[in-house]
């Protein structure tokens, strides 16, 4: 009879104790879905979607500011709190919209001594690609061309080539085809290839617009030694 009571006993204690435990995760769950939410991902949409996402739940979304980010123009980049994070109804989402990337003005770079180039693009954000060494009339070291060019546009973290004077030729290049292409298509491509656009001549041609480049003094194809200045003439 003893041991019947404690089994009793025992099995109401057990029921009220699953009982208990049921009734507390019912409130978590209710008093969750009525007074937490957890922050969404608003990073990549603009603010009036991400304003939507927002407008769904009890949740308010505020814009901080703009700043330059690797994210395309208008979307956010920033938010805080962090996707994920389980704030109280009526929390602030600040968000922070993009710029797109930096624009940086490239820097006239030639005519200076290598070493001093490279300290200058790096401060501008600019990456170093290729150095290539030739035998130029110029100083020791002194950087005959860059690529990009001069004053060109560019994001931070793109990368820059130099041609610099060395002391012999290390590297040929074949002469590529420029002519049919203007006068700025032609000398950046010769740039890309580490050639200099030498003398500028201009001649009449019927049929041919002005301002495309006609003749060159070295043929395509050919290998001359990088850091060559090529000649050219322009229809007039």
């Amino acid at each position: 009879m003893k041991k019947g009571k404690i089994f009793i006993y025992f099995g109401i204690v057990i029921g009220i104790a699953i009982f208990l435990f049921l009734a507390l995760k019912i409130f978590e769950i209710e008093y969750f879905n009525e007074k937490y939410y957890k922050v969404p991902d608003l990073k990549s949409y603009t603010y009036d979607e991400a304003e939507k996402i927002v407008d769904k739940t009890d949740l308010n979304i505020k814009k901080i500011g703009k700043e330059f980010s690797s994210y395309p123009i208008g979307q956010i980049f920033l938010q805080d709190p962090e996707p994920g994070t389980i704030v109280k109804r009526g929390r602030n989402i600040r968000v922070w919209i993009s710029q797109g990337t930096e624009l940086v003005d490239m820097p006239n770079l030639t005519g200076m001594n290598f070493l001093d180039a490279k300290i200058l693009a790096e401060e501008k954000g600019m990456k170093i690609d290729k150095v290539i060494t030739v035998k130029g009339t110029g100083k020791y070291n002194e950087v005959m061309a860059t690529d990009p060019a001069t004053n060109t546009l560019m994001s931070k973290g793109e990368s820059i080539s130099f041609l610099v004077n060395g002391l012999e030729n290390v590297v040929t290049v074949k002469v590529p085809d420029v002519i049919g292409l203007s006068l700025e298509e032609g000398q950046e491509n010769l740039l890309k290839n580490s050639l200099i656009v030498g003398n500028v001549e201009y001649s009449e041609v019927p049929g041919i617009a002005p301002g495309i480049i006609i003749k060159t003094s070295e043929n395509a194809g050919k290998k001359v030694a990088a850091g060559s200045t090529i000649n050219v003439t322009v229809s007039q």
